[in-house]
Formats: structure tokens, sequence, C-alpha cells
């Protein structure tokens, strides 16, 4: 090492065998307190972690709250679902059951936008039942009965504490009938000789599914009377 002058060969330093002049110690001292942090730097420095948390902790929020619906969307349709089942595949079990209104011979069948009366046959043990849907109150409403029954008409106007809730909080619902003669649909649907080709079923948000009365209904001619 090159020493330029006295003075720094006078204050020549050992130190694990090396020797190293003043004016060295010195611009060395120097460089090292130039790589410190002011507290304008360190404010900084909190402020964007701050603002970088904040960006973390709203972006997990917008993910818990997205899933969270995602999953209440997916319950509500598999909710709505068993419910559109449950009554396709009743009114696909209908049958036009004759009874007398007014010394008439109608099929018992009655549609309303917000109830529908039926009939079906049982399976097991042989005979008919009738049907009831009604919705009032955002809560559809269901209840039946073995046929023949005298006393039909006061059970189906009768209290509604009697009937069964398939569900509740359900914002809209509707039913349509399909008249092949007129050729368009109805809202309502009284008792008659006849029966709707197809009903229409508004259940909530979902798109209205259509339920196909089966041809061997429409066809039928029965002589079973009430």
């Amino acid at each position: 090492m090159k020493i330029n002058n006295k003075e720094d060969a006078r204050y020549m330093i050992q130190d694990s065998g090396l020797t190293i002049p003043r004016s060295q110690i010195t611009h060395h001292a120097l460089r090292f307190t130039h790589h410190g942090f002011t507290l304008l730097e360190l404010l900084i420095a909190m402020i964007i972690l701050s603002l970088v948390a904040v960006v973390i902790g709203a972006g997990y929020r917008i993910g818990i709250n997205a899933w969270e619906k995602g999953e209440a969307e997916i319950n509500e349709t598999q909710r709505l679902r068993v419910i559109s089942a449950l009554m396709s595949q009743q009114m696909k079990s209908m049958y036009p059951l004759k009874m007398k209104i007014d010394d008439k011979d109608v099929i018992m069948f009655q549609g309303k936008s917000k109830s529908m009366l039926f009939a079906t046959s049982l399976t097991n043990a042989g005979g008919y039942k009738w049907i009831r849907y009604s919705f009032k109150d955002n809560t559809l409403f269901f209840r039946e009965g073995i046929l023949p029954d005298k006393k039909l008409e006061e059970k189906i106007e009768g209290n509604s504490d009697k009937e069964e809730v398939i569900d509740k909080n359900i914002p809209e619902f509707k039913f349509e009938y399909y008249s092949a003669k007129d050729d368009s649909w109805k809202d309502e649907w009284d008792f008659s000789e006849t029966i709707p080709m197809q009903i229409r079923v508004t259940l909530s948000y979902f798109h209205p599914f259509l339920i196909t009365i089966p041809l061997w209904v429409k066809d039928a001619q029965t002589k079973q009377q009430l």
C-alpha cells in the first residue's frame, strides 16, 4: 500500500496484519454513515406497507364474500330444483277423474295463478287422491287427501294450518295453463271437460319450466266419477 505522506505513516493501524491509513478509515466511516435510513424514508416505507396490507385485506374480503354468495346461490338453486322435480312428478301422474258440479260431468282439475287442484291415481293400493298446491305469503303449501271425499271443498278452502309447507321465502310463484283450443296461455282454468295441454310454473328467479301433460291423460276416457 502506498503511503502519501508522513502524517499517514504516523497513524498507521495494525489490524489482522493489514496497515490502514487514517485517511482511509475516515473515508470508510463516512461511507457507512451514508448507508443509513432517514426518518422520512422510514415513514414512506411504513405508508407503503400499510397500503399494501389494506389492498390485500380488501381483496381477501371480496374473495370471501364472493365465495359465500356462490355457496348461497348453489344451495338456493338446488332447493328450487327439488321443488320443481316434485311438482313435475306429481303433475305428470295426473288422472282425469270426473266429478259432478251443477249436474255436469267435469274433470277434477282447477287451476288459478296461485293454486292448483287435480287428481292422481294411487299406484300401490288403487283408488285416487286429490292434490292441491297453493302459494301465499311467499310460502308454497301442499295438501292431499283420499277420494272420494264428501268434504273435499271444505278441506280445500279450510284452515291452512293443516297444509304442509313445502318451502318458505319464495319471492315469486305463478301457474299458467296452455289451451290447445285457443292456442294461448291462461292464468286460470276452471272445472271443465278438458284439461290444459301444458302447465307453466314460474318459480322464483328460475326460468319458467313447462310440465307437459302425458297424452294418455288427455285422451283417457274414464267412467270413474265422484
